[in-house]
């Protein structure tokens, strides 16, 4: 894969003219790195590939983002040390009498110090309680998807399309990416690449994309681009 740098966004612009992310099909750990490395938007009308690449990755919380860097490499396991000779037990001299005798015990407990053990004993209990019951982080997806419609020369309607989809679809556990491209696909044709976040338990991509496939007079197919779990 190319070695690309903030130096060169020309390079940059090129790679994404034919390509979602640098990282081919999915994002990546090189779009993490430049994506930081640029530290504000790129010029739209000098590198308007890279422009648009930036608005869809401002679109994921920098957590999601984060998820995109390669794994730290695994730590090397340390030398095994040697086991230590055993010893032989020493043996014990016979107590004598007296030494079972304890002249300054006492029997009495402390009433404060039984206080402070059962109320810690009480926090741990609590705490081990709210883990159990803590709840599970929701299962979640990113879904890159293109729409193409029938009058695709027409940039108006692409972009009512594009607006009513974002403004008529909108069910509990779906969030729309802020960033909506058309790219061209010949002679002045283009298409719609939209990206959503769907709660895989809430949201099917089928449902979506029946819904906009529904708009039969202007949407000719809705095909999914990538699909990536959070």
């Amino acid at each position: 894969m190319a070695q690309f740098a903030v130096e060169n966004l020309a390079q940059v612009n090129e790679f994404l003219s034919n390509n979602n992310y640098l990282n081919g099909d999915l994002p990546g750990a090189d779009d993490v790195r430049i994506f930081n490395a640029l530290k504000g938007v790129p010029p739209k009308d000098q590198f308007p590939e890279v422009y648009f690449w930036y608005l869809l990755l401002s679109s994921f919380t920098p957590a999601v983002r984060a998820q995109w860097a390669p794994a730290a490499a695994p730590k090397k396991d340390a030398p095994k040390k040697e086991a230590p000779k055993k010893e032989e037990p020493k043996k014990e001299e016979p107590k004598k009498a007296e030494d079972d005798v304890d002249l300054f015990g006492d029997d009495d407990v402390d009433p404060e110090a039984e206080k402070k053990a059962k109320a810690l004993a009480e926090q741990k209990k609590q705490e081990a309680l709210a883990k159990k019951n803590k709840p599970k982080p929701v299962a979640k997806t990113i879904v890159i998807f293109e729409v193409k419609i029938f009058e695709a020369t027409d940039q108006a309607l692409l972009e009512s399309t594009a607006k009513k989809v974002k403004e008529t679809i909108n069910p509990d556990g779906l969030t729309w990416g802020k960033e909506v491209k058309f790219e061209e696909i010949a002679y002045g044709a283009k298409k719609i690449v939209m990206s959503m976040i769907i709660e895989d338990d809430k949201i099917l991509t089928d449902d979506v994309f029946d819904q906009i496939t529904a708009w039969e007079d202007d949407v000719s197919s809705v095909d999914i681009v990538s699909m990536q779990k959070v």
